[in-house]
């Protein structure tokens, strides 16, 4: 009679420790090194804040696709979706982990000047998009 009270009371007792999970949170910070004459690295770092794996699907190619427009105009002067390569990637980041990714982009390529960057990142739950505003690139 007792082991028959003991497997119900583990049953609730696992249920309980699900409610502590913290739902997929992330944090992101953005960033760039380099200049015109070598040419920039963009990053983009992601924290997964949460208790469960954050999965990340390439598009075009790309974990990060970056676009660079002129601040003023907002024409785009640099997309590296258009960059078009035919292989899938994607990358699960677990939980409390931080994944750096970066685009390079050839010296060259982006001219000087002042600058919108938009970084752009898929993950299950869709595209989300960060960026600098009034950046001058050099």
């Amino acid at each position: 009679m007792k082991k028959l009270l003991i497997i119900p009371l583990l049953f609730s007792l696992a249920g309980c420790t699900s409610l502590d999970m913290k739902p997929s949170s992330q944090s992101v910070e953005t960033g760039y090194t380099g200049n015109v004459k070598d040419g920039f690295v963009f990053e983009y770092k992601l924290t997964n804040t949460g208790d469960y794996p954050v999965k990340l699907a390439s598009r075009a190619g790309h974990l990060l696709n970056v676009k660079v427009r002129k601040h003023a105009s907002q024409k785009v002067v640099y997309d590296s979706y258009e960059e078009v390569e035919p292989k899938r990637l994607s990358k699960e980041v677990q939980p409390h982990t931080t994944v750096t990714l970066k685009k390079t982009v050839k010296a060259g390529v982006i001219p000087a000047g002042l600058y919108d960057i938009d970084y752009i990142v898929r993950d299950d739950i869709g595209e989300s998009e960060g960026g600098d505003r009034e950046i001058r690139l050099n």
